[in-house]
């Protein structure tokens, strides 16, 4: 019997999504996972609504580096990154996403060990 013939159902609890949903939030807006939080909400059509909030992510102090993009473009490009993200790893639609920046973190890089 093929697995497409097999009687049943598949779905994908709530925490499952809210964890997704962060991990794919926190990715596309190079944050520290930990601190990065997602409501995930259905439309009642069928269709989610994500709501991210995350610290911006900033270049350290007095590296002389300049942000790769205004605030508004990384906002703007991380809402499309997660929707379309979102949607290829649970195969949901997602209808809107939003992002509120709660913080600033610095991107300090890391020593090599």
């Amino acid at each position: 019997m093929s697995a497409a013939a097999l009687p049943g159902t598949d779905r994908i609890a709530t925490p499952a999504l809210v964890h997704t949903a962060q991990a794919v939030a926190a990715e596309a807006l190079r944050a520290p996972l930990r601190e990065v939080r997602a409501r995930v909400l259905d439309d009642g059509r069928g269709a989610l609504a994500v709501e991210v909030t995350s610290p911006l992510t900033l270049p350290a102090l007095g590296s002389h580096a300049v942000p790769d993009e205004p605030v508004l473009a990384t906002a703007h490009r991380a809402r499309v990154a997660i929707a379309e993200r979102f949607r290829t790893i649970t195969g949901r639609k997602v209808e809107r996403v939003s992002v509120t920046f709660s913080s600033a973190v610095l991107d300090v890089p890391r020593r090599v060990r």
